[in-house]
């Protein structure tokens, strides 16, 4: 028995969250790590917050909204998240529903190169082992977006929802390196949250201009 799922394409959805990936960011503490406190320079940034950098300012996605706008998806691996996005329209679709926003949660922790990262990371574990909660990206900021890139491609979901595993230095490589990337090839309309997100943790709000 073969079990087929809706097309994104063919479900009513609304007109301005359509045609771009979305990326939203959450924040919480001084990174979503638990040994992110203890680095020099982590800048908490209170209770935990959820900032839709990418849909028009005067219409952000809603958390909160019922029947849910966004949906947001843990996944192991990139296959298990392709398969509950594709639960999800079917869900929408049987149901009658405008298709929700989906969105995969991605753990980040960014540096200009690769092994930096990944010695962050030991670092990090070495502090406080922290097994991931969910599909999870240590690399560079360009890396990144060619992921998030190819999650939209590939039909993974319609963006990411980043969790900094640091405070402000993952957030500093999305707002300057990430986006921008991203931006420049048509992917993303980046709005002024990235603005606010910049300046919880200190960032001047021209960088996210930056190339």
């Amino acid at each position: 028995m073969t079990t087929s799922f809706a097309d994104p394409a063919t479900l009513p959805a609304r007109a301005d969250h359509v045609g771009t990936l979305h990326i939203a960011v959450e924040l919480s503490g001084a990174g979503h790590h638990p040994a992110a406190a203890g680095l020099p320079g982590a800048t908490p940034v209170g209770p935990a917050r959820w900032i839709d950098f990418t849909s028009p300012s005067s219409r952000p996605l809603d958390l909160s909204a019922r029947p849910a706008e966004v949906v947001r998806v843990r996944a192991t691996d990139l296959r298990e998240a392709r398969a509950a996005y594709a639960s999800v329209l079917d869900d929408a679709l049987r149901g009658g529903r405008l298709r929700p926003v989906v969105l995969a949660d991605v753990e980040v922790l960014l540096a200009p190169d690769a092994r930096r990262a990944r010695r962050l990371l030991r670092e990090l574990d070495a502090a406080e082992s922290a097994t991931p909660t969910t599909l999870r990206y240590v690399g560079t900021p360009l890396g990144l977006a060619g992921l998030v890139a190819d999650i939209g491609a590939a039909h993974v979901a319609d963006g990411v929802t980043l969790l900094p595993l640091t405070l402000p230095g993952a957030l500093e490589h999305i707002v300057t390196g990430t986006i921008p990337w991203l931006r420049s090839r048509g992917l993303v309309v980046d709005s002024d949250a990235v603005e606010r997100a910049a300046g919880a943790v200190g960032l001047e709000a021209s960088a996210r201009r930056a190339s």
